[in-house]
């Protein structure tokens, strides 16, 4: 029913056509009408919408329309080829091409409209870059390109080929966050797998490209060695060149590849993400692996693994710096994993950071058991700088305080005072242990000297461990020093180390 519809409604259109035809015809002082049209041939089967349309034939000259379905469309002729452009909004499926001469003379032509493909994303080069870095995206149909975005902020296209773009990351974008690349083509619009991330990728050689043989640059075989082996094959190589894994089988760390130290914050978090697939048929059907770090390691759940390509993704917060990222593969005795795009970010940084006021905090400048910096307002032989490798937490330099007893403040290290601005919070901290011995650590607190009054931390216990101690308090004065109070058990011995106080971010 709708077919006869179809070849009705053309008649009807070709019967306009032949009168309009006609009415012009007959003030035309020359017979075009004996010049007999003919298309020889049409220079695809198939079009696309916004195509140009090429015919090969002969007398064009006699043409005075050209019609596609029921409309109009502007023509040129070159000799025996006409040539026209298919609307952007051309209907898809057959269409019928009529050429109208004089008398009602028409010529009608078949061609197929079909859709353009939709542009597909397989793989990017890596998942993180800085502003300014390039990135290269892999996929089919990424011709009749219109635009690429990086969170929703269009990147300058460096060079484009239907299965390979280059892009710039641009500027304006916040660091750490995550910000999906999507590709926009005539065809339709795609947004890469997985997730990229606008920043350094801490982990150096995290895309495997860089490494002789088997071997991979910035990179160390901590176990199962031999296991650990390049690969570029297709169906492999998730992009270039790739690791192939080998499971050693009964614990994870049988196989075992660990990246070079990256210069970790301790307390921040950070996100570790890997694109693994596993090989069908091999044992386990893929099994589990999971993340690690080194030193102080941390560790991740399992992740089961399948034999499609996935983005799997550890958010930890770090306890050592530097540290390793480790990537434990051996729970499963001969399974294969194929991967790549390891990728580190320090996802806690990300957007308007806090921002560091107070001078000294780390006890590194001082002359003997001075501390620049830093007043001692109540017992003074009992503050001493020390150098041991096991009292200080980071750099060569840590404070060594002795409780003096009876009262916090009789003990007492207090840091030049900063500007603040009342009203607004603030955030202390420090780093503490104690030794063993009396009082098993006992307590101390924080307190705050300036031209406001004092204000007082909640006494917090002391363990012989390294902890964080942090204090937020509301300014009461346009200038705030920190204050350690640290006497309050008799003979306590504190080791303290990186004291802090953080301002709010500023809003951009």
């Amino acid at each position: 029913m709708s077919k006869t519809l179809k070849y009705f409604s053309n008649l009807l259109t070709v019967m306009a056509i032949v009168f309009a035809a006609a009415m012009i015809s007959s003030c035309e002082e020359d017979d075009l009408s004996a010049s007999t049209v003919d298309v020889t041939s049409v220079e695809s089967e198939n079009f696309y919408p916004g195509d140009q349309v090429t015919m090969q034939g002969s007398n064009f000259e006699a043409v005075l329309f050209v019609f596609l379905g029921n409309n109009q469309i502007p023509f040129q002729l070159d000799g025996d080829t006409l040539t026209f452009t298919l609307p952007s909004n051309v209907a898809i499926g057959e269409g019928l091409v009529t050429l109208v001469m004089p008398d009602g003379y028409i010529v009608t032509r078949n061609i197929e409209v079909v859709a353009r493909p939709f542009p597909i994303i397989l793989a990017l080069s890596t998942n993180a870059a800085p502003e300014g870095a390039e990135v290269i995206i892999k996929g089919t149909s990424l011709n009749n390109l219109e635009s690429v975005t990086i969170g929703e902020v269009e990147a300058k296209v460096v060079s484009s080929t239907a299965t390979e773009l280059t892009i710039t990351v641009p500027s304006g974008l916040q660091e750490n966050l995550e910000a999906p690349i999507t590709v926009v083509t005539s065809g339709g619009e795609a947004t890469a797998p997985g997730k990229f991330y606008v920043g350094e990728n801490l982990l150096l050689n995290g895309g495997f490209e860089l490494g002789d043989g088997d071997d991979f640059t910035n990179w160390s075989k901590f176990n199962g060695g031999d296991g650990l082996t390049a690969t570029s094959a297709d169906g492999q190589a998730y992009f270039g060149r790739s690791l192939r894994a080998l499971g050693a089988g009964g614990d994870a760390w049988r196989t075992q590849l660990a990246s070079d130290t990256a210069p970790l914050e301790v307390g921040v978090e950070y996100t570790l993400t890997m694109w693994i697939k596993a090989q069908a048929g091999t044992p386990g059907d893929g099994g589990n692996i999971r993340f690690s770090t080194n030193p102080d390691a941390l560790y991740s759940g399992n992740y089961d693994i399948t034999t499609e390509w996935q983005q799997i993704e550890w958010v930890f917060t770090a306890n050592a710096t530097p540290a390793r990222a480790v990537l434990d593969l051996g729970v499963i005795a001969d399974a294969v994993y194929f991967i790549d795009n390891v990728t580190l970010v320090a996802t806690g940084l990300s957007g308007p950071q806090p921002t560091e006021i107070l001078l000294n905090g780390g006890f590194e400048e001082g002359d003997g058991d001075e501390f620049t910096n830093w007043s001692k307002f109540n017992g003074a032989d009992l503050l001493t700088a020390t150098t041991a490798s096991d009292e200080v937490r980071s750099g060569e330099r840590a404070l060594r305080a002795v409780g003096f007893g009876g009262d916090a403040w009789r003990t007492q290290l207090a840091s030049d005072a900063v500007a603040t601005e009342d009203g607004v919070e603030y955030t202390a901290s420090l780093w503490i242990k104690a030794a063993p011995g009396p009082g098993n650590g006992g307590s101390i607190r924080m307190s705050t000297t300036g031209n406001g009054d004092a204000q007082y931390q909640g006494d917090v216990t002391v363990t012989t461990e390294w902890q964080k101690v942090e204090w937020i308090f509301t300014a009461n004065s346009t200038q705030t020093g920190i204050v350690l109070d640290l006497g309050f058990t008799l003979d306590a011995v504190y080791f303290i180390d990186d004291v802090s106080l953080l301002a709010p971010p500023q809003e951009e």
